[in-house]
C-alpha cells in the first residue's frame, strides 16, 4: 500500500514537472517569437532609415551641384529661374513658385521670376511691402494652411482660400532681401514639402548668396566704370564702348562718329569761383548730356573737363549737328542762375569711322587734333575737318 502511494506521489510530481516544462517551453517560444518580431521590426526600421538617408544624401549632392551652377550665371533673373527649376524637381507636385525681391527703395516686393502650375489660376499676391513680410522680418520659413485659424503673414491675406503657402526668406550678410513663395492646393499632400524642408532651406541659402554675389559684382563693376562726380561712364568704360562700337560697325559695315568736347576756360572757373563751382559745371554738363543727347549716344567723362561722345550709325555731318545743338543748350544753361560762372562755352573735335581711323587710338587722335584746332582758332566751336 505504501509503495502504491509513493508511486502516486511521484506521478503527480512528474506530471507537475512536465506541465511546468511545457509552460516554460511555451513561454520561451512566445518570447523567442517576440524577439524575432522585434528583430524584424528593428531591421525594417533600420533599413527604412538607411534608405531614407541614402535618398537624402543623393538629393543633397544633386541639389548642391545644381545650386553651385547658379554662381556661374550672370543674370539675376536667370539665377531665380534656375532655383525655381531645382525646387520643381524637389517637390514633384503641382505648385506655383515665385521668387520675390525687395525693390532698391525696399518699399515693394517685386516678382523676379515665376512659374505657375497649369492647374492653378492664382492672382498676384505677396507683392506689397517687404516691411510687412513675416518671412523677411523674422528670417525664418513660414508655412500656412487654410485649415489653420490665423494667417501668419499679412501679405498673404488676399491669397485664395484653397491654397497653402510656404515662404522661405532669402538672406545674405544677415539681411533678408526677398523670399521664395510656394503656393499649392491644400488638399495636395504636404509630405513632399516636409520631407525636403532642409533641402529647400539649403537651396534658399545658395540662391541668396548667388543673387547677393551677382549684385555685388555688378555694383563693383559699375563703380569701377563710373565717374563718381558726374555719374557718367568713366574713361575706361568709354574706351571699352568705343572698341565695341568699332567691332559692331566693322561687322555690319556701318559708320559712326566720335566727339571730344572740352569746357572752355575751365581753369578760370576754378580759379575765380573755386573747385566747388567747377564741380557744379561738370555736373551740369553731365545732366544736360543725359537729357539732351540721343538715347543711342554714349557720353563719358574722359578726364578733367574733357568728355567723349560716341554717336552710333551717325556720319560726321549729322554728328556735328547733334553736338552743336548740345553746345548751345549748355551755353544757354550757363546763362541762368544755376551757376555763378556765366556764359560758359564748349569746344570740340569730331572724327568719323572708318574715314578718320579704323581703330580707337586713330579715331581719338583725329578727334583730339580737331579739338585742339577748335581751341586754337577761337574756342566755342566744333571742328569736324580742317575746312569747317
Amino acid at each position: 500500500m505504501q509503495s502504491f502511494v509513493h508511486h502516486s506521489e511521484n506521478y503527480q510530481i512528474l506530471k507537475s514537472l512536465h506541465s511546468l516544462v511545457q509552460n516554460i517551453t511555451e513561454n520561451q517560444k512566445e518570447f523567442c517569437q517576440k524577439v524575432a518580431e522585434i528583430k524584424d521590426n528593428h531591421y525594417t526600421l533600420v533599413k527604412s532609415y538607411y534608405e531614407e538617408s541614402q535618398r537624402l544624401i543623393k538629393m543633397l549632392k544633386e541639389t548642391a551641384f545644381l545650386c553651385s551652377l547658379m554662381f556661374s550665371i550672370e543674370d539675376e533673373k536667370s539665377i531665380c529661374v534656375s532655383a525655381i527649376n531645382i525646387l520643381r524637381k524637389l517637390l514633384q507636385e503641382p505648385v506655383t513658385i515665385r521668387i520675390l525681391c525687395a525693390s532698391s527703395s525696399r518699399t515693394k516686393l517685386e516678382t523676379v521670376a515665376e512659374e505657375k502650375s497649369a492647374a492653378h489660376d492664382i492672382k498676384n499676391v505677396c507683392s506689397k511691402s517687404p516691411l510687412n513680410c513675416i518671412a523677411i522680418k523674422t528670417c525664418r520659413l513660414i508655412i500656412y494652411s487654410p485649415l489653420e485659424s490665423t494667417v501668419p503673414c499679412p501679405e498673404m491675406l488676399d491669397s485664395p482660400d484653397q491654397y497653402t503657402y510656404a515662404c522661405v526668406p532669402l538672406v545674405a550678410e544677415g539681411v533678408a532681401f526677398g523670399c521664395i513663395n510656394i503656393l499649392f492646393e491644400h488638399d495636395t499632400k504636404m509630405d513632399r514639402l516636409k520631407e525636403n524642408i532642409d533641402l529647400i532651406n539649403i537651396l534658399a541659402g545658395y540662391a541668396s548668396l548667388a543673387i547677393y554675389n551677382n549684385r555685388l559684382i555688378k555694383t563693383v563693376k559699375r563703380e569701377a566704370l563710373t565717374d563718381k562726380l558726374t555719374g557718367l561712364p568713366n574713361r575706361r568704360f568709354g574706351m571699352e564702348a568705343l572698341q565695341g562700337e568699332i567691332n559692331r560697325s566693322k561687322r555690319y559695315g556701318h559708320v559712326f562718329s566720335v566727339a571730344m568736347l572740352d569746357i572752355d576756360n575751365f581753369k578760370l572757373v576754378n580759379d575765380n569761383y573755386g573747385h566747388t563751382e567747377g564741380d557744379k559745371v561738370l555736373t551740369l554738363m553731365a545732366d544736360l548730356a543725359r537729357k539732351c543727347l540721343r538715347n543711342v549716344d554714349l557720353v563719358a567723362r574722359f578726364g578733367g573737363e574733357e568728355f567723349l561722345i560716341i554717336l552710333p550709325e551717325t556720319d560726321i555731318k549729322r554728328a556735328c549737328a547733334v553736338v552743336e545743338r548740345f553746345c548751345r543748350v549748355f551755353n544757354e544753361a550757363s546763362l541762368t542762375d544755376v551757376l555763378c560762372a556765366k556764359n560758359l562755352t564748349l569746344s570740340g573735335g569730331i572724327a568719323q569711322f572708318p574715314h578718320d581711323g579704323e581703330d580707337a587710338l586713330s579715331l581719338l587722335k583725329k578727334a583730339d587734333e580737331r579739338l585742339y584746332l577748335a581751341k586754337s582758332s577761337g574756342r566755342n566751336r566744333i571742328v569736324a575737318d580742317k575746312l569747317n
